[in-house]
């Protein structure tokens, strides 16, 4: 009898060995996922943490807007709205519901300050000196852009950087991922139809131009840049070889300027309002260029965004294609 007690007591106590490491474990276990679930953002400061994915977010910085937009969330503040929708063509709309925080270059303190949002995404260069104040409302994330020799070699793919950073933060990788697949595979596309028009040569240059003063401005996109990167993934080559990665993706230019490159197809983009080419009419050296001549010119429409996101990009690529196939 005292032995099948002995037995039974021992039995007791493996049991509950057992039981007390299962809750061990178990703790142990959601400790980790709770590590985990942390949000680690890099950004132009460093590392940024957020225990959870922000529901309300402000965007002071057009690119980011559109990022959200991209993957599905709607900012509860945006910068300049007016402006957005009138140089950023995306199917994506902002909702009405949506305030407006100042311009992009002077945020409205206040205004951001009365959404109580859960976090502020701007960008380093542009907006960084107003971190230290922004912060008294909400996290901020501030994106390096024109200072890193890393960034300014292939803007194309810092853009797709920052975007997934974004999308990381409000918890949407993976729609990031499908609508970095769907600008692909568009590219691969757009290249085959181009592929078939019957073009006078694949060299090309792209220029958002617009006039200063009644002069021409050329803004003529480098090789870094992110519009020459989606180009080129269109089959085209540009022109401009002779020139080192700038920070903005671009130079700027006159007629003259224009000249240096003037054996390609001129691809355009100019505000519908703009005189640019009524200003040309007359100029003898506009009027001496290659492209001129032989009508290579080929407009793409006031609406690009060339400095914009996947969203951007995609209406780039379907402005493109339809004016060298067409």
């Amino acid at each position: 009898m005292k032995k099948i007690l002995f037995m039974l007591l021992v039995g007791v106590l493996v049991l509950a060995g057992c039981m007390q490491k299962d809750e061990e474990d178990t703790s142990s276990s959601k400790s980790e996922d709770t590590v985990s679930e942390k949000i680690v953002i890099e950004d132009g400061f460093g590392e940024q943490e957020f225990d959870q994915a922000p529901e309300r977010v402000v965007a002071i910085e057009w690119s980011i807007v559109e990022e959200l937009l991209a993957v599905g969330v709607q900012p509860v503040g945006v910068t300049d709205i007016e402006g957005f929708n009138k140089w950023v063509t995306i199917d994506e709309q902002l909702d009405d519901s949506v305030t407006e925080v100042g311009l992009r270059t002077e945020p409205n303190i206040e205004e951001i300050a009365k959404l109580e949002p859960d976090v502020i995404i701007g960008m380093k260069g542009y907006q960084g000196e107003l971190k230290e104040e922004l912060e008294k409302i909400a996290p901020v994330v501030m994106y390096e852009n024109t200072t890193d020799e890393a960034i300014e070699e292939d803007l194309y793919a810092d853009m797709l950087k920052t975007f997934k950073q974004t999308a990381k933060l409000v918890g949407k990788e993976q729609e990031a991922e499908e609508q970095i697949t769907h600008l692909e595979e568009r590219m691969a596309e757009a290249a085959e139809n181009i592929e078939t028009a019957d073009l006078p040569t694949k060299e090309f240059v792209f220029t958002q131009a617009y006039t200063v003063n009644e002069a021409p401005t050329f803004r003529l996109f480098t090789e870094n840049s992110t519009v020459s990167h989606v180009l080129e993934g269109l089959g085209l080559t540009n022109k401009i070889q002779d020139q080192d990665p700038q920070p903005s993706g671009f130079i700027e230019a006159n007629a003259e300027g224009v000249s240096n490159y003037d054996e390609a197809l001129f691809i355009h983009t100019v505000q519908e309002d703009d005189p640019l080419f009524d200003n040309l009419a007359e100029n003898k050296a506009w009027n001496s260029l290659n492209f001129v001549k032989e009508d290579a010119m080929y407009d793409v429409g006031a609406g690009v965004w060339t400095f914009g996101s996947v969203l951007s990009m995609e209406t780039l690529i379907e402005h493109v294609e339809e004016a060298l196939v067409d």
